[in-house]
């Protein structure tokens, strides 16, 4: 009895080592995902956002301004993205924090603090075809008082 847990504790022991280097991996590709986001917001470029955002993904919200949710497709969501960083863009903060990750799901919050907007989304992630891809956006948000 004390072989087999001795012998299974060192089969484990040899596989954490590779499970833990795919999960980093992972992680790391879902970072780079997340970092040509934050680009994409950053320079307001649509086209960036689609190399990491499905068109047909999902973007949900409630919108306190019209008092109802309003879902939105990821391509309707992006014509939103004028083309040129925002006006205020030296003034918006951004970051995020990869929530969980595992071999085809992933989870990420994104703390948006701009000057007249305070919001969090929440970013689903799928690995699709090798390649992680938001696929959904629940966001939440309001506007700031002005001073």
């Amino acid at each position: 009895m004390k072989h087999a847990i001795r012998s299974i504790a060192f089969a484990a022991a040899l596989l954490l080592p590779a499970f833990a280097t795919a999960q980093s991996s992972e992680r790391a590709a879902v970072d780079r995902a997340m970092q040509t986001m934050m680009r994409a917001f950053e320079t307001g470029d649509a086209n960036l956002a689609f190399e990491v955002l499905r068109k047909d993904g999902v973007v949900l919200g409630y919108s306190t301004s019209k008092g109802q949710v309003v879902v939105q497709t990821g391509e309707e969501w992006a014509k939103g993205f004028p083309g040129k960083p925002a006006d205020d863009e030296a003034q918006r903060k951004r970051s995020y924090e990869i929530v969980d990750v595992t071999e085809n799901a992933a989870v990420v919050k994104v703390k948006l603090d701009y000057p007249a907007w305070e919001g969090l989304d929440y970013l689903a992630l799928s690995k699709i075809d090798g390649k992680w891809m938001i696929v959904s956006k629940s966001w939440s948000g309001r506007r700031k008082q002005a001073p």
